[in-house]
């Protein structure tokens, strides 16, 4: 069992939480929920509410999880969650998100992936997004400290945009083949620190100028055999967001995992 004790709220608010106007496109980083070593089924869920009345009314809920099955060879999962945060006055946060996916383990050196997904997000103007793809995934880099996976892809992406929300020039939908590229790196520090970094390059296949990143760089550090600590920054960048959208989208966590295990 393990708990999560958030901090510094005001502060990562103060970072994460901004108008959409000032957002980027966002990728999905599904990666990150299934980083750990499962077989049969598993399942775990992360949920957070918060909220305030009188001088200050708003009301903060997020949740996420993976629900899953894990044999020698075969990996189904379903991979979902949703942030809302809103106060008296408007929604400054509407995102929900599931993804279906499959893995299929060729062998030790070689995996290949499929996925269904679907997301909504006020912020970036999307009512609606469909991805659908597959592709490979394959170890580059294996030693006792440090993994180096690569995966890539081809991806269908279908969405459509608020009409209300966004400029005159931009398209309220949009159909794109897409390239899945992604890296995960994994590295343990003397001490025991361990490094996580996960990038996805997602270029439109028929114009390399049409791209969508992402980038997650995490710290967790043990404070005890029980306790830890952990930080993380995440930047995403969309080369044709809509008008009203900037480019890039910066974010940090920070927070202490309680492992009762």
């Amino acid at each position: 069992m393990r708990v999560r004790l958030h901090f510094l709220a005001a502060l990562v608010a103060a970072l994460t939480v901004v108008p959409s106007a000032a957002r980027a496109q966002g990728i999905l980083n599904t990666e990150r929920f299934q980083l750990d070593d499962v077989s049969g089924f598993h399942t775990s869920v992360d949920f957070s509410l918060s909220g305030a009345a009188g001088n200050a009314d708003y009301l903060d809920a997020s949740a996420s999880g993976i629900l899953g099955f894990r044999s020698e060879r075969h990996w189904l999962r379903l991979i979902g969650g949703g942030k809302f945060l809103a106060d008296d006055e408007r929604r400054v946060l509407d995102d929900r998100f599931a993804q279906l996916r499959y893995s299929y383990a060729v062998s030790s050196a070689l995996e290949t992936f499929y996925f269904l997904q679907v997301q909504a997000n006020r912020s970036l103007l999307l009512e609606n997004r469909w991805l659908a793809g597959g592709g490979i995934r394959f170890p580059v880099a294996r030693s006792e400290r440090t993994q180096l996976h690569l995966g890539t892809g081809i991806m269908y992406e279908e969405e459509r945009r608020d009409r209300e929300q966004i400029g005159p020039a931009d398209e309220p939908q949009l159909s794109t083949v897409r390239v899945a590229n992604h890296v995960v790196v994994r590295h343990e520090l003397p001490g025991g620190a361990k490094l996580l970094d996960i990038l996805y390059f997602q270029p439109s296949a028929t114009s390399i100028s049409n791209v969508r990143l992402l980038n997650d760089l995490g710290l967790e550090v043990p404070l005890s055999d029980h306790v830890s600590f952990s930080a993380a920054v995440e930047w995403r960048h969309d080369s044709r967001p809509p008008a009203s959208l900037e480019t890039d989208d910066v974010r940090f966590r920070t927070g202490v995992t309680i492992d009762l295990n």
